[in-house]
């Protein structure tokens, strides 16, 4: 009977789980590097406090008076603090500081559109943006009810898990393949016309977020959680290119573009 119960208790903790510690009893087939690099990204979104500003921003200017409050431009100085994160967490990566600084500045120009967007929408999915009515008036008021029911939606789709949609916004500000293709008449292609240093930072990453995917899920619903964040991104480009044209919304992005691609220059 003795020897039934010590068989009993042996068989119990052969089946109690293991510690989901990054590298203790790790049973993934992330490497040592690549589980650094995830949480250098995830740790890059934490230290830039995004959320802490953003909300600050969001609270000022639910405080203005409410003829104030609904003028487009303080609604474009809010979308300017979303979209200004962005060029801190690519300098973030040590593979952006790689790369030659025309590429970096070719390289964010191409991609802040698409990661802006991306980054942008996660935060007001994590503040709930969309849910604050005077954010919903400025914004219908500034891009139409359509393309606010767009945005909305696109919120609604992304994957729940925030840590695999910082992973993506890395991904997507690396990309030599993702943005929106406008034709710069001053600006210098050959730059990006050989792209194999992009590719294989492209490469990494992704691995990374399929690795971490397989970890997380295991591989059928690895596969079906990639494939709806590739669909995330395809929607997304979509509804940016059918964006109203709206002076003054490209004034303030060129403004941001120039200005960090100044700072870029400097910090090299």
């Amino acid at each position: 009977m003795i020897g039934k119960k010590k068989k009993l208790r042996r068989h119990l903790c052969l089946l109690r789980p293991l510690p989901l510690g990054l590298l203790q009893n790790d049973r993934s087939t992330l490497t040592t590097n690549e589980w650094t690099l995830l949480s250098n990204f995830l740790h890059a979104f934490d230290e830039q406090n995004s959320s802490i500003r953003i909300q600050n921003s969001l609270n000022e200017l639910c405080s203005l008076p409410p003829k104030l409050r609904s003028k487009p431009s303080e609604l474009k100085n809010f979308i300017r603090e979303i979209c200004s994160s962005v060029a801190p967490l690519m300098e973030r990566s040590p593979d952006f500081h790689l790369l030659p600084v025309n590429v970096r500045q070719v390289l964010f120009k191409r991609n802040f559109y698409i990661t802006g967007a991306m980054n942008g929408l996660f935060l007001c999915r994590e503040l709930n943006v969309f849910d604050n009515v005077t954010v919903q008036n400025s914004y219908i008021q500034l891009y139409g009810c359509d393309y606010m029911i767009e945005c909305r939606r696109s919120i609604a789709q992304c994957d729940s898990n925030g840590s695999l949609i910082k992973i993506l916004i890395f991904i997507l500000a690396f990309s030599s393949s993702c943005s929106i293709i406008k034709y710069d008449n001053e600006g210098d292609i050959s730059i990006m016309s050989s792209p194999i240093n992009l590719i294989s930072i492209e490469n990494v990453y992704v691995t990374v977020l399929w690795k971490y995917l397989v970890y997380l899920y295991g591989f059928k619903e690895a596969a079906l959680r990639f494939t709806r964040l590739v669909k995330s991104v395809l929607d997304l480009i979509s509804i940016l290119n059918q964006a109203p044209q709206i002076e003054t919304r490209h004034r303030m992005v060129d403004t941001i573009i120039k200005e960090t691609e100044r700072t870029l220059v400097i910090g090299d």
